[in-house]
């Protein structure tokens, strides 16, 4: 599905790796002001909208993007997004996810985007993304430790064997319950 040869993104290397059909591959990035430049270097790099002659793409990923609403301000105080909008939008309308987000969320669908905890915000994107493919990438930004084991959890149930999943974190809490666990290494800028 992906292989690499190695990634260089500024002064730091992520290791070689593959990923093939059931992985769940956690790469750990350094922890601080470098993560989300990183971060959001490697996803471009791994949804190939940025090319990259070390990685070939088989078998293209999407990311579980977290949501943001941009809206024009006065829109968003007259029409506030909510659970029920944003499934209509984010999700495929030919999967079955809808039912199974509120039933997993615990969240009506009148219930406001902006009033949902890190964690429900983490599941919604994570099963909006699910119901389009079953190769994901994602992160645990904003999530509790117990809501991380939640959505960790959810993405290695979906995934089964037809999919792959690939976790970019600061941490090493999945590391044991994981196929591959890559960590980058800050190198010279020589």
């Amino acid at each position: 599905m992906i292989h690499s040869t190695g990634i260089r993104i500024n002064d730091f290397y992520i290791p070689p790796f593959t990923v093939v059909k059931g992985d769940i591959v956690i790469i750990q990035l350094p922890n601080g002001t470098y993560f989300t430049e990183l971060f959001f270097r490697l996803v471009d790099i791994l949804t190939g909208k940025e090319q990259n002659s070390n990685v070939q793409i088989e078998e293209s990923f999407r990311f579980a993007r977290p949501i943001i609403d941009d809206r024009w301000r006065l829109t968003r105080i007259l029409k506030p997004l909510t659970v029920q909008r944003y499934i209509k939008i984010a999700v495929n309308p030919a999967g079955e996810l809808p039912q199974k987000i509120y039933e997993l969320m615990g969240a009506e669908p009148s219930r406001k985007i902006n009033t949902l905890a890190g964690t429900p915000r983490k599941l919604l994107t994570v099963a909006a993304t699910f119901s389009w493919t079953n190769n994901i990438i994602f992160e645990l930004t904003g999530v509790d430790p117990v809501g991380g084991q939640k959505v960790y959890n959810l993405v290695k149930s979906h995934i089964g064997s037809n999919g792959a999943a690939i976790l970019i974190d600061s941490y090493d809490d999945f590391k044991e319950d994981c196929t591959k666990f890559i960590k980058s290494k800050a190198v010279n800028s020589e």
